[in-house]
């Protein structure tokens, strides 16, 4: 499950002029409505005899994962105190677009979150009606549904019913989640998706296995489940990046279209059948894996500059803003990490008391 700003920005974008047209805007508004109208209490939640058993346990986790990535230095938010029940396999489907023979991507802009390479949609077949579109204009173009959301702290969000649907590692998946999330609240650039991300990806998953064994104290088998998933998914964003650079290569060669999109073809449908992966992997597919992955290990040597300290980790990226990048979406992030290594991470605050 990962983070899905854009289908809040077209709230934002109600008030800007020159946004994107009114039909994506006014299905956006529409789903957001609806969610606010099936929104109840978790309490309540929790409190009903009709909830099953899986769902009661999972919700109740939640306040105690916010509160422990409090004690990690995450910003404190009113969010995840509600659940909204779903009856598909998603929130919002997203579409995302990059040129057939490079992997620059199409991105749209709206107030406060900048320039993002893919928009939400509430409704599927208006998502499908839209990518048909983008690739009537001659641009490979990705088709996914995410299953959680974040409004990056300027509204409260709901715990949704697709954030722990039964399945193998259920309860690291809504803690990694519920931080991830958290994560965009705290500290979020605007226009740089590769930065926010890898940033949330990072810290999520350093926080998440530590909270499954120290807070939970999870057997090893349910530890496991997770970790397994996660190791699987580490390889297939490590063989997606590798595909990324063979056909960035081939991109840049004298080689014809015809000779690029051919090598294109056998590249990607390798990785999509050992991956047994449920849709075409195109360029928008390949670049949108490289900016949720791409950056985690240069913020692991931020970690590791930081003396393994959280709170002088954040120190130091809460330094960073619009001004620290050469260009909107900025493919190449280590430059502006590495300027905060080339001196001391700030002294360490108090780490609160956890509740």
């Amino acid at each position: 499950m990962r983070a899905l700003r854009a289908v809040v920005t077209c709230l934002w974008g109600l008030l800007s002029v020159g946004c994107f047209a009114g039909g994506y805007l006014a299905q956006a508004a529409a789903g957001q409505d609806e969610l606010s109208w099936r929104r109840r209490p978790v309490k309540e939640v929790v409190a009903d005899p009709t909830t099953t058993d899986h769902t009661r346990q999972l919700l109740a986790l939640v306040e105690d994962v916010k509160r422990y990535g409090e004690r990690n230095h995450l910003k404190p938010t009113g969010n995840y105190e509600e659940y909204v029940d779903l009856d598909g396999p998603a929130v919002v489907w997203v579409v995302s677009a990059a040129k057939p023979l490079s992997f620059e991507q199409k991105t749209w802009w709206f107030p406060i979150v900048g320039s993002v390479p893919y928009l939400g949609w509430f409704n599927r077949r208006d998502a499908e009606r839209h990518a048909e579109r983008l690739r009537g204009e001659g641009w490979d173009v990705d088709l996914r549904g995410a299953s959680a959301y974040s409004t990056l702290g300027f509204f409260d969000d709901p715990v949704l019913s697709t954030m722990i649907r039964p399945r193998l590692g259920t309860v690291g998946g809504l803690v990694n989640v519920v931080i991830h999330e958290s994560v965009h609240a705290t500290h979020y650039v605007s226009g740089q998706t590769l930065f926010n991300e890898s940033l949330a990806d990072f810290v999520a998953d350093s926080l998440t296995s530590i909270y499954l064994r120290e807070r939970l104290q999870l057997g090893r088998w349910q530890i496991w489940a997770y970790e397994e998933g996660q190791i699987r998914g580490e390889e297939r964003a490590k063989e997606f990046f590798e595909a990324y650079r063979t056909l960035e290569t081939v991109y840049a060669s004298n080689l014809s279209d015809a000779q690029k999109l051919a090598i294109k073809a056998k590249v990607t449908e390798i990785v999509r059948v050992k991956w047994n992966f449920s849709r075409p992997i195109t360029n928008a597919t390949l670049a949108q894996s490289r900016a949720y992955h791409g950056g985690i290990p240069i913020f692991a040597e931020l970690l590791e500059h930081c003396g393994q300290n959280w709170s002088r980790f954040w120190s130091a990226v809460k330094t960073i803003d619009t001004s620290s990048f050469a260009q909107p979406q900025q493919k190449d992030i280590d430059p502006v990490l590495r300027t905060l290594m080339k001196r001391p991470c700030a002294q360490h605050d108090a780490v609160p008391t956890l509740r």
